[in-house]
């Protein structure tokens, strides 16, 4: 499920494989009480890089605009910063801040380049003589010839995942908390007046237009040989793509990009509960994911074959565990309080069990990539099916919206097959997805009572909604005899009729009301 809860999709298995490692996943942030450094971590989870915020992040305006405060961020310094750190050193505070600051620039003058170049095109273009679209290679060239500052990341040979976990280290610290929400979202130049004159639909039809354009981009790129897509760096090809994004939105719709931003925070509680925007949103954040991810190499058989057997391992685990728990807990062997406890011994025992584990961390997008790339192999195809992943994957290109986008959808692999053949009609779906309701709502409200009793130690936010999940979804189970698994790949077999539901929908909405409401109920007691 995506985190920003816009998807109007039956909840999957909470116990299957979101990402690679823990079936149950890692312990995560609370879906409320949000910080700049959660939100960087789900930037990075979704692209894989910061990116110059040419086009920017819908989903991610309307989180920064949620959760700012009074005490504004000074504004970004337009000198440039001497970082005095030293590659392969550890990072000192002030170091972290000089980091920050230079970033911040870096990605000013990033924005404002390509911004400017992409304004030009558009204009260029706009002679019919040149109506000749430009091609992705063209584009990466001429964006080569900006001669765009480094970043100091870069110069520093620190990743942006391991800055990531610097800043979660000062996440206390107002400062540079305030130097992160700038490196989130770098400041834009829009212009108010003309941001005054967008209005809610008109931003949703930018949006459905950056879509198909963003389609085209991918499209594109997929059909370039691999030799050729691996020689572009994954921040070359998403700041390539925006620009033909920006070229396509200013010339065909006469419109900037970063007076779309400021529309978007004008009608920001609108927007929040808008289901196109948050579709359009969603399949932005998934192509542009997808872009990255098939220009990088990928990790060699041996590799994506140990990922398989552990996910798979993980996952009949996990399952067995929750299958447990939920049979104590109706049994009422376990209250409410202790099947918390067992669950969050068990999610830590996860995580430590995948900490100890050297393998690369792969993304959705990179495993599909690396199941397309061994699926000749025998043994990759069988610990495919075993590991889960198919239904996951299934379930997140549902919940995106990008099956069968510009030619680029992928084979289902021959389990799923065989699985959908096992067909649910799409009242039973939404039968279940009610059902599943209620007892979200019957596990909460008793999950709610010992929070405010105050529970020692208290309650994780992230941990206690995939606890409501899991049992939730266990007496669905245990009353269709229908697997999670199985209800996924029926929620993307109906996708059509289930989105124009109105039962289904109203469930689903119901659904993530209730998990906010135990996420807020554990963020204010911690």
């Amino acid at each position: 499920m995506s985190q920003n809860g816009s998807s109007l999709w039956l909840q999957g298995d909470p116990l299957g494989p979101d990402e690679r490692r823990l079936p149950l996943d890692a312990p995560r942030r609370s879906m409320t009480g949000v910080t700049e450094v959660s939100l960087l971590s789900e930037k990075l989870r979704r692209y894989g890089v910061l990116g110059a915020g040419v086009i920017r992040d819908s989903l991610t305006t309307l989180q920064l605009a949620e959760v700012a405060t009074a005490a504004a961020p000074a504004e970004p310094k337009e000198e440039r910063v001497v970082v005095t750190a030293v590659p392969g050193e550890p990072l000192s505070r002030k170091q972290i801040l000089e980091v920050l600051h230079e970033t911040v620039r870096v990605q000013g003058v990033v924005q404002q380049e390509v911004s400017a170049l992409a304004r030009k095109l558009a204009k260029e273009r706009g002679d019919k003589k040149k109506r000749r679209p430009l091609s992705f290679a063209d584009a990466h060239k001429k964006i080569q010839e900006l001669g765009l500052p480094r970043e100091p990341l870069e110069d520093l040979g620190l990743s942006e995942s391991a800055l990531q976990r610097l800043l979660m280290e000062h996440e206390q610290d107002e400062e540079v908390m305030a130097c992160a929400q700038r490196l989130l979202h770098p400041v834009g130049k829009a212009d108010p007046e003309r941001a005054k004159g967008i209005t809610m639909e008109r931003v949703v039809d930018i949006h459905q237009f950056m879509v198909l354009e963003m389609q085209k981009v991918l499209q594109e790129f997929l059909q370039l040989p691999q030799e050729a897509r691996r020689s572009f760096s994954a921040k070359g090809v998403e700041t390539t793509a925006e620009l033909l994004v920006s070229i396509a939105v200013e010339q065909q719709l006469s419109v900037r990009c970063e007076d779309v931003e400021q529309a978007v925070i004008r009608y920001e509680e609108l927007l929040q509960g808008h289901p196109e925007f948050a579709r359009c949103t969603e399949q932005l954040a998934n192509m542009m994911q997808h872009l990255i991810g098939a220009a990088q190499p990928r990790v060699e058989k041996a590799e994506f074959v140990q990922i398989l057997r552990l996910m798979g391992d993980n996952m009949r685990e996990a399952k067995a565990f929750a299958k447990k728990l939920y049979e104590d807990y109706r049994a009422k062997s376990c209250d409410i309080a202790g099947a918390y406890q067992r669950f969050a011994a068990f999610s830590e025992a996860a995580q430590a069990q995948a900490d100890g584990e050297e393998l690369p961390d792969l993304s959705s997008v990179e495993m599909q990539l690396c199941r397309d790339e061994y699926a000749e192999d025998p043994e990759v195809r069988q610990l495919w099916e075993q590991s889960g992943a198919e239904s996951s994957l299934a379930m997140q290109t549902a919940i995106a919206g990008v099956a069968g986008v510009a030619g680029v959808a992928r084979a289902p692999a021959p389990a799923a097959e065989e699985k959908r053949g096992r067909k649910l009609k799409s009242s039973e779906v939404v039968e279940m997805q009610e059902l599943m309701v209620d007892e979200l709502k019957r596990t909460t409200e008793l999950a709610a009572a010992v929070v405010k009793k105050g529970a020692t130690p208290a309650w994780r936010a992230d941990v206690a909604m995939q606890m409501v999940q899991a049992l939730a979804s266990a007496a669905v189970e245990r009353r269709y005899g229908t697997s999670a698994e199985e209800m996924t790949i029926a929620g993307f077999q109906h996708a059509a009729v289930l989105q124009k539901n109105e039962r289904f929908v109203r469930a689903t909405e119901k659904q993530q009301e209730i998990l906010m409401t135990i996420a807020g109920l554990c963020s204010q007691e911690s």
